[in-house]
């Protein structure tokens, strides 16, 4: 798949979700600004981002007739929000657009949208003042800033083909460019998620094929969200929910948020729908009787919901892969990665982002036949065992992504 995946590079395009804040993991600052690795001085998310399309123009350049080369660039889109915008250009222009043409880079910035505050939807008010408080729409209105921008429509009339969806501090995400290629190639999907194994009771998404009994032969493979998994299965799958196959995992995939698709089609669908997702509202309740929130919420839409403005006729597919080699994201703070680690789930905290950042050269080292000793009795400083630590962490500079 990858060997077909390095074919398609030249008709490829990258778009990075940066609307978010990294409040969540006690960070005033943009996530993608966040350090990718402590090692190395100002080594932050969009520069990591920025020199993984560098690298892969020199492999997809070296396709192209030789007249063509100086001309062609890989298209990088960045949608913003209210919160990150500024500071989104400010990084980019200190730092001279880690080596990317303006004119290769493609920001498209979401509006913010009212909070509320309580089930009648009043309205969140600041208490200094009569402002009424705003927050993103959710990075489903990507879809829709692609098309009222023009972007997409531009990318496609440059011929390009796929565009690859990253979240903004998933490290690990570039990893499947070349392999997703081959595979919507290959299969000629309009949407392809990337997906990794997921423990019952984890807080990700899940792939699953929805079937309309009102409709026979309707059918729907999209994510659910985990908060609304465990009673969906119950209802209609099984009592028990979201119980552990034989290997200790789930029975549905756990939706990563990178997301490959198909640009001719792509555009062809937001033409008819204005790439406009189905809206929700997802508050969390400060009462037993829940109708006071513990903060204000606002309705969101999530772009992994795209298969809702398909047709039946669109082909969505979702590709596995284990989960050390694609998915390893900062989006945790200390106290919430450490209950995570205590359930015996993944703690997606900046430190084991780091770790797996680091030791993905060292697996791929192994699969290709290096031997990498590892300490059988490492601890941290709490003294809880790390079982397996390497003794030796490769740092993947940009030069070893392909």
């Amino acid at each position: 798949m990858e060997a077909i995946g390095l074919q398609e590079l030249p008709n490829a395009a990258i778009v990075i979700i940066a609307g978010g804040l990294g409040e969540r993991l006690g960070y005033s600052g943009i996530k993608v600004g966040l350090p990718v690795c402590t090692i190395e001085e100002d080594f932050c998310y969009l520069k990591y981002y920025s020199e993984f399309i560098h690298a892969a123009s020199e492999r997809a350049r070296a396709q192209l007739p030789e007249d063509q080369r100086d001309s062609w660039y890989m298209p990088l889109g960045i949608m913003t929000s209210g919160d990150t915008h500024d500071r989104t250009v400010k990084l980019l222009d200190e730092n001279n657009w880690f080596g990317l043409k303006k004119e290769q880079v493609d920001i498209v910035k979401q509006e913010n949208v009212p909070a509320l505050i309580n089930n009648d939807a009043h309205l969140a008010i600041a208490e200094d003042s009569f402002r009424v408080i705003t927050k993103p729409h959710g990075h489903g209105d990507i879809h829709n800033l692609l098309f009222e921008s023009g972007v997409a429509g531009k990318w496609k009339g440059l011929g390009k083909e796929w565009m690859l969806f990253l979240q903004d501090t998933n490290a690990l995400a570039p990893r499947v460019l070349t392999s997703i290629l081959g595979v919507s190639k290959s299969k000629n999907w309009e949407m392809n998620s990337v997906a990794v194994p997921r423990k019952p009771g984890e807080a990700m998404g899940a792939i699953c094929r929805l079937v309309d009994q009102n409709e026979t032969g309707k059918e729907l493979v999209i994510n659910v969200e985990y908060n609304q998994l465990d009673a969906l299965l119950r209802a209609k799958w099984n009592e028990n929910g979201d119980v552990a196959n034989d290997k200790g995992y789930s029975h549905f995939p756990g939706n990563t948020n990178t997301l490959l698709f198909k640009i001719p089609e792509y555009v062809d669908n937001l033409q008819k729908t204005g790439g406009v997702i189905p809206e929700f509202v997802n508050p969390k309740y400060a009462n037993a009787e829940r109708t006071q929130f513990k903060a204000p919420t606002r309705l969101e839409c999530m772009m992994q919901d795209y298969p809702k403005l398909l047709t039946g006729e669109g082909k969505v597919g979702f590709t596995m892969y284990e989960t050390w080699f694609c998915f390893s994201p900062a989006k945790n703070n200390l106290n919430d990665a450490a209950n995570c680690f205590k359930k015996g789930l993944p703690s997606y905290g900046p430190a084991q982002a780091e770790f797996d950042f680091y030791n993905w050269s060292n697996k791929m080292f192994t699969i290709a036949g290096a031997e990498i000793e590892y300490n059988q009795d490492a601890t941290d400083y709490q003294g809880v065992e790390l079982a397996f630590g390497p003794k030796i962490l490769l740092h993947p500079s940009y030069a070893l992504t392909f």
